[in-house]
């Protein structure tokens, strides 16, 4: 799926002038005012405000006013910016443990949830992928203002999740100003993963509003040049876009954003044990679809998650490298 465009938005202003109100004509007394009715000028004491020594305290005190809440405002805690509401915060043990504990129940149940088979085999027969470790490495490329990316890291989230363990994982939202814009998701920047089957590597390359994150090393900048491109993705550099150890590589997502939309972290979290559910469905089904692929490359590692009826299921109709 090729990177989406982001959206320029326009605010439209419009200004007018009230219309000016005319003032009303003057009375004019029919007739002189009565002697009896008539103002008299009388002497009067002079009010204590307009005394001069007065305004000389008005004065004094609206100074000293001044400098009282000029102290208090430089004092003050700074109010939180929009820039600093919108960053990363730790995800809530509830979601983390919704979307990290998907049943095998709902997982059995749901299976490709009428999600079509995303991995696409490589064609040739290139070098395994492996992370440090030795083991096959999933790499995944993205960004955090990128929809597409937000909402394939659900599935992401789940599929790692059964064959190890994360650390720092934050939530996130993607662009306000992008399609499908705030879609509520995680981050992989900054976050670890451990694992006795699997080695991940990731790749956020902006943050939500397009400034730099991370640059690839030259090894990842090869393998984006050689399958992000052509057959295996539509547009030359398109994210998201994974890698699972050279054998299978998976453009786009198959999760629709427009699904999440108006959904916050927690709403999501809490379709995922409703088999019934269309956004468990998609994003459940395509994380099957991950741990399927996951499984035929490091040897159907543990068993208790690659033996499962859904995954051997999905793993069968993979096609091979």
């Amino acid at each position: 799926m090729a990177r989406p465009s982001r959206r320029r938005r326009q605010e439209l202003t419009a200004g007018g002038t009230p219309a000016a109100g005319r003032p009303a004509p003057a009375r004019t007394p029919s007739s002189p005012t009565p002697s009896r009715y008539r103002t008299q000028r009388v002497k009067v004491p002079r009010p204590w405000w307009q005394s001069p020594w007065a305004w000389g305290s008005a004065i004094t005190v609206v100074v000293v006013a001044v400098i009282v809440v000029f102290i208090v405002v430089a004092n003050r805690p700074a109010a939180t910016s929009s820039a600093a509401s919108n960053a990363n915060q730790p995800v809530p043990a509830s979601v983390l443990a919704a979307v990290t504990g998907v049943s095998s129940s709902v997982s059995d149940t749901i299976g490709a949830g009428g999600v079509s088979n995303p991995l696409e085999p490589v064609s040739g027969s290139p070098s395994a992928l492996t992370g440090p470790t030795g083991h096959p490495e999933l790499f995944y490329l993205g960004a955090e203002y990128c929809p597409y990316c937000a909402a394939e890291r659900w599935s992401v989230v789940i599929a790692l999740s059964r064959f190890g363990t994360f650390s720092n994982l934050a939530e996130t939202t993607s662009s306000s100003s992008d399609e499908y814009p705030n879609t509520h998701t995680f981050s992989f920047y900054g976050a670890s993963y451990s694992s006795s089957y699997l080695d991940f590597a990731s790749l956020e390359t902006a943050d939500r509003s397009g400034n730099a994150l991370q640059t690839p090393t030259t090894a990842q900048q090869t393998l984006i040049n050689t399958y992000d491109t052509s057959p295996y993705s539509s547009q030359n550099g398109g994210i998201p876009f994974m890698d699972l150890a050279n054998s299978f590589i998976v453009s786009g997502t198959a999760v629709p954003p427009a699904s999440l939309q108006g959904m916050t972290w927690e709403q999501i979290a809490a379709t995922l044990t409703d088999t019934q559910s269309p956004v468990a469905q998609a994003i459940i089904g395509n994380a099957n679809w991950l741990t399927a692929g996951i499984c035929k490359v490091n040897g159907g590692q543990p068993a208790s998650v690659c033996g499962s009826t859904a995954i051997t299921s999905l793993e069968s109709q993979l096609g091979s490298s």
